[in-house]
């Protein structure tokens, strides 16, 4: 029986179900195998689950009674003609999540006060409260699996075993949340292989030891700008319209995440087992990747998503209401080395992609990425880790010594954005990365060195270092127009301090464009730019992420 109710003109009740602490519980293992069964089951919770109940519950009554109006991964919204109808569908979700995938923090609402069709984007709005109320009452799901002494704790995770799985001929105990993850590895690849390709997701048979690499992997996170405020504008539109709508530019937003993720994958052509997404959904992507394509594939995906967005007919449909200039996206790219724990990784990817968004505020136009290599083995936030890389520079200014956030887009001539624009770090990467005899790098391996010292030093330093360099370098003709761009570069003053507060902002592209040409070329043993490609197939290392 269809779930859709031909009742459209009833006062009808909403219904939010739901997913928490999705990242908790995708990576409460470092199992990268672990990782994708688990963002397999908060995709079906929000579609194959939600649909399955209300098909239940509809084939009891003699018309529909529930209407699906989005069921996307780990969230779904409804329309009830009645309370018990949305609870019976609440109900047989959770239950099913206790069944299929415990520890998975899922829960329903169901808005007691009836709409009709004009004020649906309000009930809405008021149905969300409501959800985020009850979520402030549960408790915990790691309440329900309470260590006791005499339980075995899970080799992934370290909460109570309930089971033994093999890797090999040898056992683990695992813990009820990472056996029910792991028994959707395989279906979780699948889905994402037949969405990106099979080349590039990591193949079943190397999905324990996780993405080809040499020496580091990458961790992206990537977010759609304004989004938030699109859906908000959308509830004040009357009620058919708003319905068609929301679900119209839901799928659309799907549709572009996807498209654009598969243009940048499909532009690494000849990798084998670089890739493996773990979220794909709305406007939000995560994977891990081989970290020597990453920047591209990250710059790519930003660059398409806007373009994609701005020839769907439905985002331009429902962007035409509205003074939004057009979809754009933010990333972050975390490098790190293969063993590295992956949820600090993921938090770090997260923290870089916020510190991307600052383009919202300058130039709406544009998207951005931000990013890190970390080589350090302690996990710290984004803020702590930068705080040694701001030099003040007296009272009124200060030096910057990373190039993020990296602007993608078509920014204004003499702005902020355009200083950040990647073309001109992608510049630096060119000149520095040069490798032939005829057309050796513009500065040596050593000059690098002593600017890197002289940029923690502060800028008298850094001007002593620069003039020294430049004397010593292959062509000090090239060298010293290569410094002035990229060595120290001065932001204008009217855009660097958004607070208010004039001061004089510089920031180096130098450092950035070495990390990614070390990232690029990789450090495992006999690594070089090439390995990882059909025909010269990389060391493997274990990656257990």
């Amino acid at each position: 029986m269809s779930s859709q109710s031909p009742a459209s003109g009833k006062s009808r009740h909403w219904v939010v179900i739901e997913t928490g602490a999705n990242q908790a519980y995708v990576f409460a293992s470092n199992k990268q195998a672990v990782n994708v069964g688990a963002s397999e089951l908060i995709f079906r919770s929000g579609t194959e689950w939600v649909k399955t109940a209300v098909d239940k519950v509809n084939e009891e009554h003699p018309e529909p009674v529930v209407e699906i109006v989005v069921a996307a991964s780990g969230k779904a919204l409804l329309l009830a003609d009645d309370e018990d109808a949305g609870r019976a569908v609440i109900r047989a979700v959770t239950r099913r999540a206790l069944d299929e995938a415990p520890g998975l923090e899922i829960w329903g609402t169901v808005d007691p006060t009836s709409v009709t069709e004009d004020k649906l984007g309000k009930g809405l709005l008021r149905a969300y409260q409501l959800q985020a109320a009850w979520r402030s009452r549960r408790p915990s799901p790691l309440l329900r699996h309470p260590t006791l002494p005499f339980t075995r704790p899970c080799h992934y995770s370290g909460q109570p075993s309930t089971a033994f799985g093999y890797e090999g001929t040898r056992p683990y105990s695992r813990s009820a949340r990472v056996d029910a993850a792991w028994q959707q590895r395989d279906a979780g690849r699948q889905r994402m292989a037949s969405r990106l390709g099979e080349e590039a997701v990591v193949s079943a048979s190397q999905l324990a030891d996780g993405v080809s690499n040499a020496g580091w992997v990458a961790v992206m996170h990537a977010d759609g700008n304004g989004i938030g405020a699109i859906f908000q504008k959308l509830a004040q539109e009357p009620g058919p319209e708003f319905l068609d709508n929301l679900r119209a530019f839901s799928a659309a937003l799907d549709e572009v995440t996807l498209e654009a993720l598969k243009q940048a994958v499909a532009a690494q052509r000849g990798r084998d087992n670089w890739l493996l997404p773990l979220v794909v959904g709305g406007d939000d992507v995560t994977v891990v990747m081989d970290a020597r394509p990453a920047f591209d594939v990250t710059a790519t995906f930003i660059e398409q998503f806007a373009k994609i967005a701005a020839g769907h007919p439905v985002v331009r449909k429902v962007l035409a209401g509205t003074e939004h200039p057009g979809l754009t996206a933010c990333a972050g790219i975390a490098y790190v080395k293969p063993h590295y724990p992956f949820s600090q990784a993921y938090k770090l990817a997260e923290d870089l992609c916020t510190s991307a968004k600052q383009i919202k505020r300058i130039d709406d136009r544009c998207g951005a990425l931000d990013f890190h290599v970390l080589h350090d083995s302690v996990g710290q936030r984004l803020e702590q880790i930068r705080t040694p890389l701001t030099v003040p520079d007296g009272a009124r200014a200060l030096s910057r010594l990373w190039p993020g956030p990296v602007v993608i887009g078509t920014p204004q001539a003499g702005s902020w954005a355009a200083a950040h624009d990647v073309a001109l770090l992608r510049s630096a990467v060119d000149e520095l990365s040069k490798a032939s005899e005829d057309d050796p790098p513009v500065l040596p391996r050593s000059a690098l060195h002593r600017l890197r010292q002289a940029l923690l030093t502060g800028r008298a330093e850094v001007e002593r270092a620069r003039d020294q360099v430049a004397v010593w370098a292959p062509d000090p003709a090239t060298a010293r127009p290569f410094l002035d761009a990229h060595l120290l570069v001065q932001e204008p003053a009217e855009e660097s301090s958004p607070d208010g507060e004039r001061q004089q902002v510089r920031f180096s592209r130098l450092l950035g464009a070495v990390d990614l040409i070390d990232m690029a070329t990789g450090t495992a043993p006999h690594a070089d730019r090439e390995a990882g490609r059909t025909g010269g197939q990389p060391p493997r290392q274990e990656a257990v992420l």
